[in-house]
């Protein structure tokens, strides 16, 4: 009788996480317009290489004891890790800028942070679906053949998930229809 324990992918080796974290970065202007501007000039870049106003990025990984014995290998205290940024623009509101703005501007970041809120539900679910089909009770007679199981079993959750993004993206407008849309144009006050 002879026992063997591995590791699957070692991003850590610390008991599995979930770490979320929201980062900011800065956008300027004095009008909606030059907001939208520089909005598209600073945004992060998305999966589709294009700049959005907001992201949410995570990684899921995963580690397992493997154990071999009388011929047949399986995975015990399985892990899953999950790792959420969240970026979002923050207006560096100059001092004389009009209410009617502030109070578009707000209503656009409650809309920004409820829609990546959206994402950032999608990838816990993700990492779930990683721990439950990872912690199958499933069995093969060598641990490289389980391991290479295991990440294929990952593997297809991660892009049914990242399908799941792209729909909700899809569903949303990519947020518009959350009221994620910078207003271009603002009523002006008479009397200027």
């Amino acid at each position: 009788m002879r026992a063997v324990a591995l590791l699957l992918l070692l991003p850590a080796l610390a008991a599995a996480r979930e770490s979320f974290r929201v980062e900011y970065f800065s956008i300027h202007g004095e009008t909606a317009e030059a907001m939208r501007a520089d909005l598209s000039r600073v945004g992060p870049v998305v999966d589709s290489g294009m700049r959005g106003d907001a992201a949410t990025d995570y990684n899921i990984a995963w580690q397992a004891t493997m154990i071999f014995k009388d011929g047949i290998c399986w995975a015990d205290d399985v892990n899953v890790d999950l790792d959420v940024t969240m970026l979002l623009p923050r207006w560096e509101q100059p001092p004389n800028a009009a209410p009617e703005l502030v109070e578009a501007w707000d209503k656009v970041s409650i809309a920004l942070r409820e829609h990546e809120d959206g994402h950032h539900r999608i990838a816990i679910a993700a990492a779930q679906e990683v721990r439950r089909q990872l912690g199958k009770r499933i069995r093969e007679s060598s641990c490289e053949t389980l391991q290479a199981r295991l990440n294929d079993i990952a593997s297809t959750v991660m892009r049914e998930y990242k399908k799941k993004q792209a729909v909700y993206d899809e569903e949303t407008d990519y947020g518009r229809n959350q009221g994620t849309r910078i207003i271009v144009t603002i009523p002006r006050t008479s009397g200027r």
